[in-house]
């Protein structure tokens, strides 16, 4: 394996596992009543991301804060329909119909990691569409479990989730693409 090789994966593998310690924060602040840990420990991920290629900054904030606030949108919808309910302490500002704080960092930390796995998802609708239905429906019925949610409809609340970010994950990777557009050589 050349370095260029040895390089590429050493940074998928760190950066997924910074992924996986932003997911975990999330919902061990969530469990133990400390909502803004996830946030926290996502804001140090990706302070950390956007030093590592000062060239890609801007368009990292770009999709990160286009990411933040369309899923923001999404998870408040989904919320104000009853598709789900969340424990109180655990919405921004308290706000009853507003998104968890463990949630938006949840989609926070996705954000970030868009655009180390473009190289795998690039131009792969049905892929980035079946990526999102699979992790709807880890995080809910995880979440579900540890009690941080409530799927109001059972197995079909579950269902409308799935189906909203199987529809939503490709417009991310799609709007990623043009941010960040393929150089490999063809």
């Amino acid at each position: 394996m050349n370095r260029a090789n040895l390089a590429f994966w050493l940074n998928q593998i760190t950066g997924t596992l910074t992924f996986m310690i932003g997911v975990v924060a999330c919902y061990f602040g969530a469990l133990q009543q400390m909502p803004w840990l996830g946030m926290a420990v996502v804001l140090l991920i990706i302070l950390i991301d956007l030093l590592q290629n000062k060239k890609l900054v801007r368009n990292k904030i770009k999709l990160v804060v286009v990411v933040t606030l369309a899923a923001a949108v999404i998870e408040t919808l989904l919320i104000v329909t009853s598709v789900y309910s969340v424990n109180p302490s655990s919405r921004l500002l308290g706000l009853q119909f507003v998104l968890p704080i463990w949630i938006l960092a949840l989609w926070v930390n996705f954000s970030i990691r868009i655009i180390s796995y473009l190289v795998f998802t690039r131009g792969k609708h049905l892929v980035n569409a079946l990526l999102g239905i699979v992790f709807a429906l880890l995080i809910f019925r995880s979440a579900e479990r540890f009690g941080l949610v409530e799927l109001t409809y059972g197995i079909y609340s579950l269902a409308i989730i799935a189906a909203a970010w199987g529809v939503f994950v490709p417009f991310i990777y799609i709007y990623a693409n043009r941010l960040f557009p393929d150089t490999r050589k063809k």
